[in-house]
């Protein structure tokens, strides 16, 4: 009894001694404390070694004031060594600040003198971390809810594993660097401008906006996202997109570390502010960035005797198969441009890299700003894919051809079909297949559907092999034999004349009636449109609204679409002329084809 008394008393007493210790010797004493005894060993005069003696532990500060909010750093009171050059090959935290002629440190006469001076600078503007910490943990912003835990040094807790290593290097510094530094060639920040590069010739500038120096509008604004992010949320973001946000339209750019690593530091360099701009300059308008991007980009000169040539190159060199595919590489994002030749001609490709969304009117893809002469090189090649792929049954047919947008089961849920605008029909919808003439679908499919993501197959696939598709999807997905249609009795030609009156009443009608799920400007996003699959027309897409006659649009208006959320408004009281007042309004919000007037009945 009293030995185990006597080893319990032992025991509180050695904790409470440990407590006591932590309490009142802190390791930052014991760090300056080792730096003094150092110091004084390397002193060669009396008057060194006097004022070593004469100093006592304390907890060193620097208060920042010139670089956005004041800063206070405490980083020195443990790196008391940083700007003694004799600690040079010590280990931290007492090892000397190496200098570096790239950051403007100059040596004169043996002597370095910093550019970034301390008292000056402090240190968390180039390290980040937590710059009031004493202990490293909080210091270092291991601590994951720290925000800024320092660069290329601090991996926290809740990375990734598998990422974590590749988020270590001084190169990270960089991003801070090029807070002040902005020049393009500053030789400081090689990695800043290589992500740049990168950022241009992956063509990341079409869907992301950076304050000038892109202006896309597809992806999330970049502007400030390396004061949002940490570096292990953009190192996921650009490796693997959806392993962050499953949702993602970003492609997959199977890039490797080094590239990676590289946009990473740039993008962790876009904070939003310029340490070197003044108050006035921070307020003047941006350029929109177009004259950025045609500067870096670096155009080719395009030779005609090489063209189809350099073609290939060029859809090599700017990413297209990051998101389309083409031959065996496959970005499963975007429709597959292998045989191109045989489904577009070179009007529409040319046109379609200019301005996509003036061929596919709610097409993602962004518009690129390659020069004319680039844009033609690359629908040369395009335009001579013209070997079809092997499709020896209708089965095999589906496969090649449609499986990418209308899914393995038909169901309209394809690899690709969640970037596609509007969705692939569902092919199991027995109401929409069957409430169409054979006709119909075959033209569909020889035809496409213009303004949309539906290719005309016409030059691969002849009516007897349209028609042995549709039995084969009938048979696998519909799974119900067609039935004879009977005929609606809606007019030809819209028995009501275009007039401004006209036209008014329709966008009345149309705001009362249609709007919840067509959307107030007509373009298919109403307040109801997200619960709808598929999504509402868009009744602004001219090239679609354009090539379909009167009497289609009479028909879906009055006696709805099977398989679709469009009801038969001929059941609440829609006359033929409410509905020719409605197709008068949507005809007048798109811009006519050229020769004025519409056609077609796809």
């Amino acid at each position: 009894m009293r030995l185990a008394l006597a080893i319990g008393t032992f025991l509180i007493l050695v904790i409470h001694g440990i407590v006591f210790y932590n309490q009142f010797f802190h390791k930052w004493e014991r760090n300056q404390i080792a730096y003094f005894d150092q110091a004084k060993a390397m002193a060669k005069t009396d008057a060194e070694r006097a004022a070593l003696a004469d100093r006592k532990p304390r907890i060193e500060q620097i208060v920042v004031s010139n670089f956005g909010e004041t800063r206070i750093d405490r980083c020195t009171t443990c790196h008391i060594a940083a700007d003694d050059p004799r600690f040079g090959t010590y280990a931290e935290p007492l090892k000397s600040h190496p200098y570096s002629v790239a950051l403007g440190d100059t040596q004169k006469d043996g002597k370095w003198e910093r550019r970034h001076k301390f008292s000056e600078f402090g240190c968390t503007i180039c390290h980040d971390g937590q710059g009031r910490g004493l202990d490293p943990k909080y210091a270092h912003g291991e601590d994951e809810y720290w925000p800024d835990p320092m660069l290329g040094y601090t991996v926290q807790e809740n990375w990734r594993k598998d990422f974590a290593p590749k988020l270590k290097g001084k190169e990270y510094m960089e991003a801070n660097c090029a807070q002040c530094h902005t020049d393009p060639n500053f030789k400081g920040t090689p990695m800043v401008a290589k992500g740049r590069q990168l950022f241009f010739t992956s063509n990341c500038y079409g869907c992301h906006r950076i304050q000038g120096l892109s202006d896309g509008t597809i992806g999330p604004d970049l502007t400030d996202v390396g004061h949002k992010w940490k570096l292990d949320y953009l190192w996921a973001r650009i490796a693997d997109p959806k392993s962050v946000l499953a949702t993602s339209i970003m492609p997959k750019f199977n890039l490797d570390d080094a590239s990676i690593k590289a946009l990473v530091v740039f993008l962790k360099s876009r904070k939003g502010r310029n340490f070197s701009e003044t108050e006035l300059q921070r307020f003047k308008d941006k350029t929109s960035g177009a004259g950025v991007v045609q500067s870096v980009l670096q155009p080719v000169e395009i030779k005609p005797g090489e063209m189809v040539k350099q073609g290939e190159k060029l859809i090599s060199d700017r990413a297209c198969v990051a998101c389309h595919k083409l031959g065996d590489k496959d970005g499963g994002i975007a429709p597959d441009i292998s045989f191109t030749g045989l489904l577009r001609d070179n009007d529409w490709v040319y046109e379609h890299f200019r301005a996509p969304r003036s061929r596919v009117a709610d097409s993602i893809m962004p518009a690129f700003r390659f020069t004319d002469d680039e844009f033609k090189a690359m629908t040369a090649y395009l335009a001579g894919l013209r070997t079809p792929p092997a499709m020896p049954t209708p089965e095999a047919t589906y496969k090649a051809l449609c499986l990418r947008c209308h899914g393995e089961k038909g169901d309209g849920h394809g690899p690709i079909a969640e970037h596609l605008d509007p969705y692939p029909r569902d092919l199991t919808k027995s109401g929409f297949m069957n409430s169409k003439t054979m006709e119909r679908l075959v033209n569909s499919i020889r035809n496409g559907v213009a303004g949309t993501s539906m290719p005309p197959w016409g030059k691969i696939l002849d009516e007897a092999k349209a028609k042995a598709l549709l039995d084969y999807i009938q048979t696998t997905f519909v799974k119900e034999p067609r039935r004879e249609l009977k005929p609606h009795p809606v007019p030809e030609q819209n028995p009501v004349a275009m007039s401004t009156e006209s036209v008014n009443r329709g966008e009345a009608l149309f705001v009362n009636r249609c709007a919840g799920c067509h959307g107030k400007k007509a373009d298919g996003k109403g307040a109801n449109s997200l619960d709808i699959l598929p999504r509402p027309r868009n009744l602004r897409n001219g090239a679609f609204v354009n090539s379909v006659s009167d009497q289609r649009l009479f028909d879906s208006i009055l006696y709805g679409v099977q398989g679709t959320a469009m009801p038969n408004w001929v059941d609440y009281g829609l006359s033929n002329n409410d509905v020719g007042d409605l197709v008068n309004f949507i005809r007048s919000i798109n811009p006519k084809p050229k020769g004025g007037e519409h056609a077609g009945s796809n």
